[in-house]
């Protein structure tokens, strides 16, 4: 259920970013040409429609691909707190062993100096 919201998310943000680029791209474009397309009507027009078509292709394939790797980054990220949480439980688990073997020890200890202080009185 999550997996096609995360997918949204993450070419929704692709898609802002990249088409960021491309708007602020086509305004200097535009604006460079602006004396040319007055001059040249229909087949300025035409030119103009097939680059937008071009360059909406473009941006729909790298919208694509920024979105998957904004998702494989995140991934990557849970990946890696997930080992660390990991590593850090396993750490953890071996310090209680430890202090259970130590606590082991004392006792047996404990048990050696009671019995060696009955054999006294």
């Amino acid at each position: 259920m999550f997996k096609p919201l995360i997918k949204f998310f993450f070419l929704s943000k692709a898609a802002i970013e990249v088409g960021r680029e491309r708007v602020e791209d086509y305004i200097d474009t535009f604006t460079a040409r602006a004396d040319e397309c007055k001059t040249s009507g229909n087949d300025r027009l035409e030119e103009a429609k097939e680059q937008l078509k071009n360059a909406a292709i473009e941006v729909s394939h790298k919208v694509w691909q920024r979105s998957e790797s904004l998702e494989n980054e995140m991934k990557e990220k849970i990946r890696r707190q997930i080992a660390d949480f990991s590593l850090g439980a396993l750490g953890d688990t071996t310090e209680i062993n430890e202090l259970r073997a130590e606590i082991a020890t004392l006792r047996a200890e404990i048990a050696e100096l009671k019995s060696s202080m009955r054999v006294v009185v």
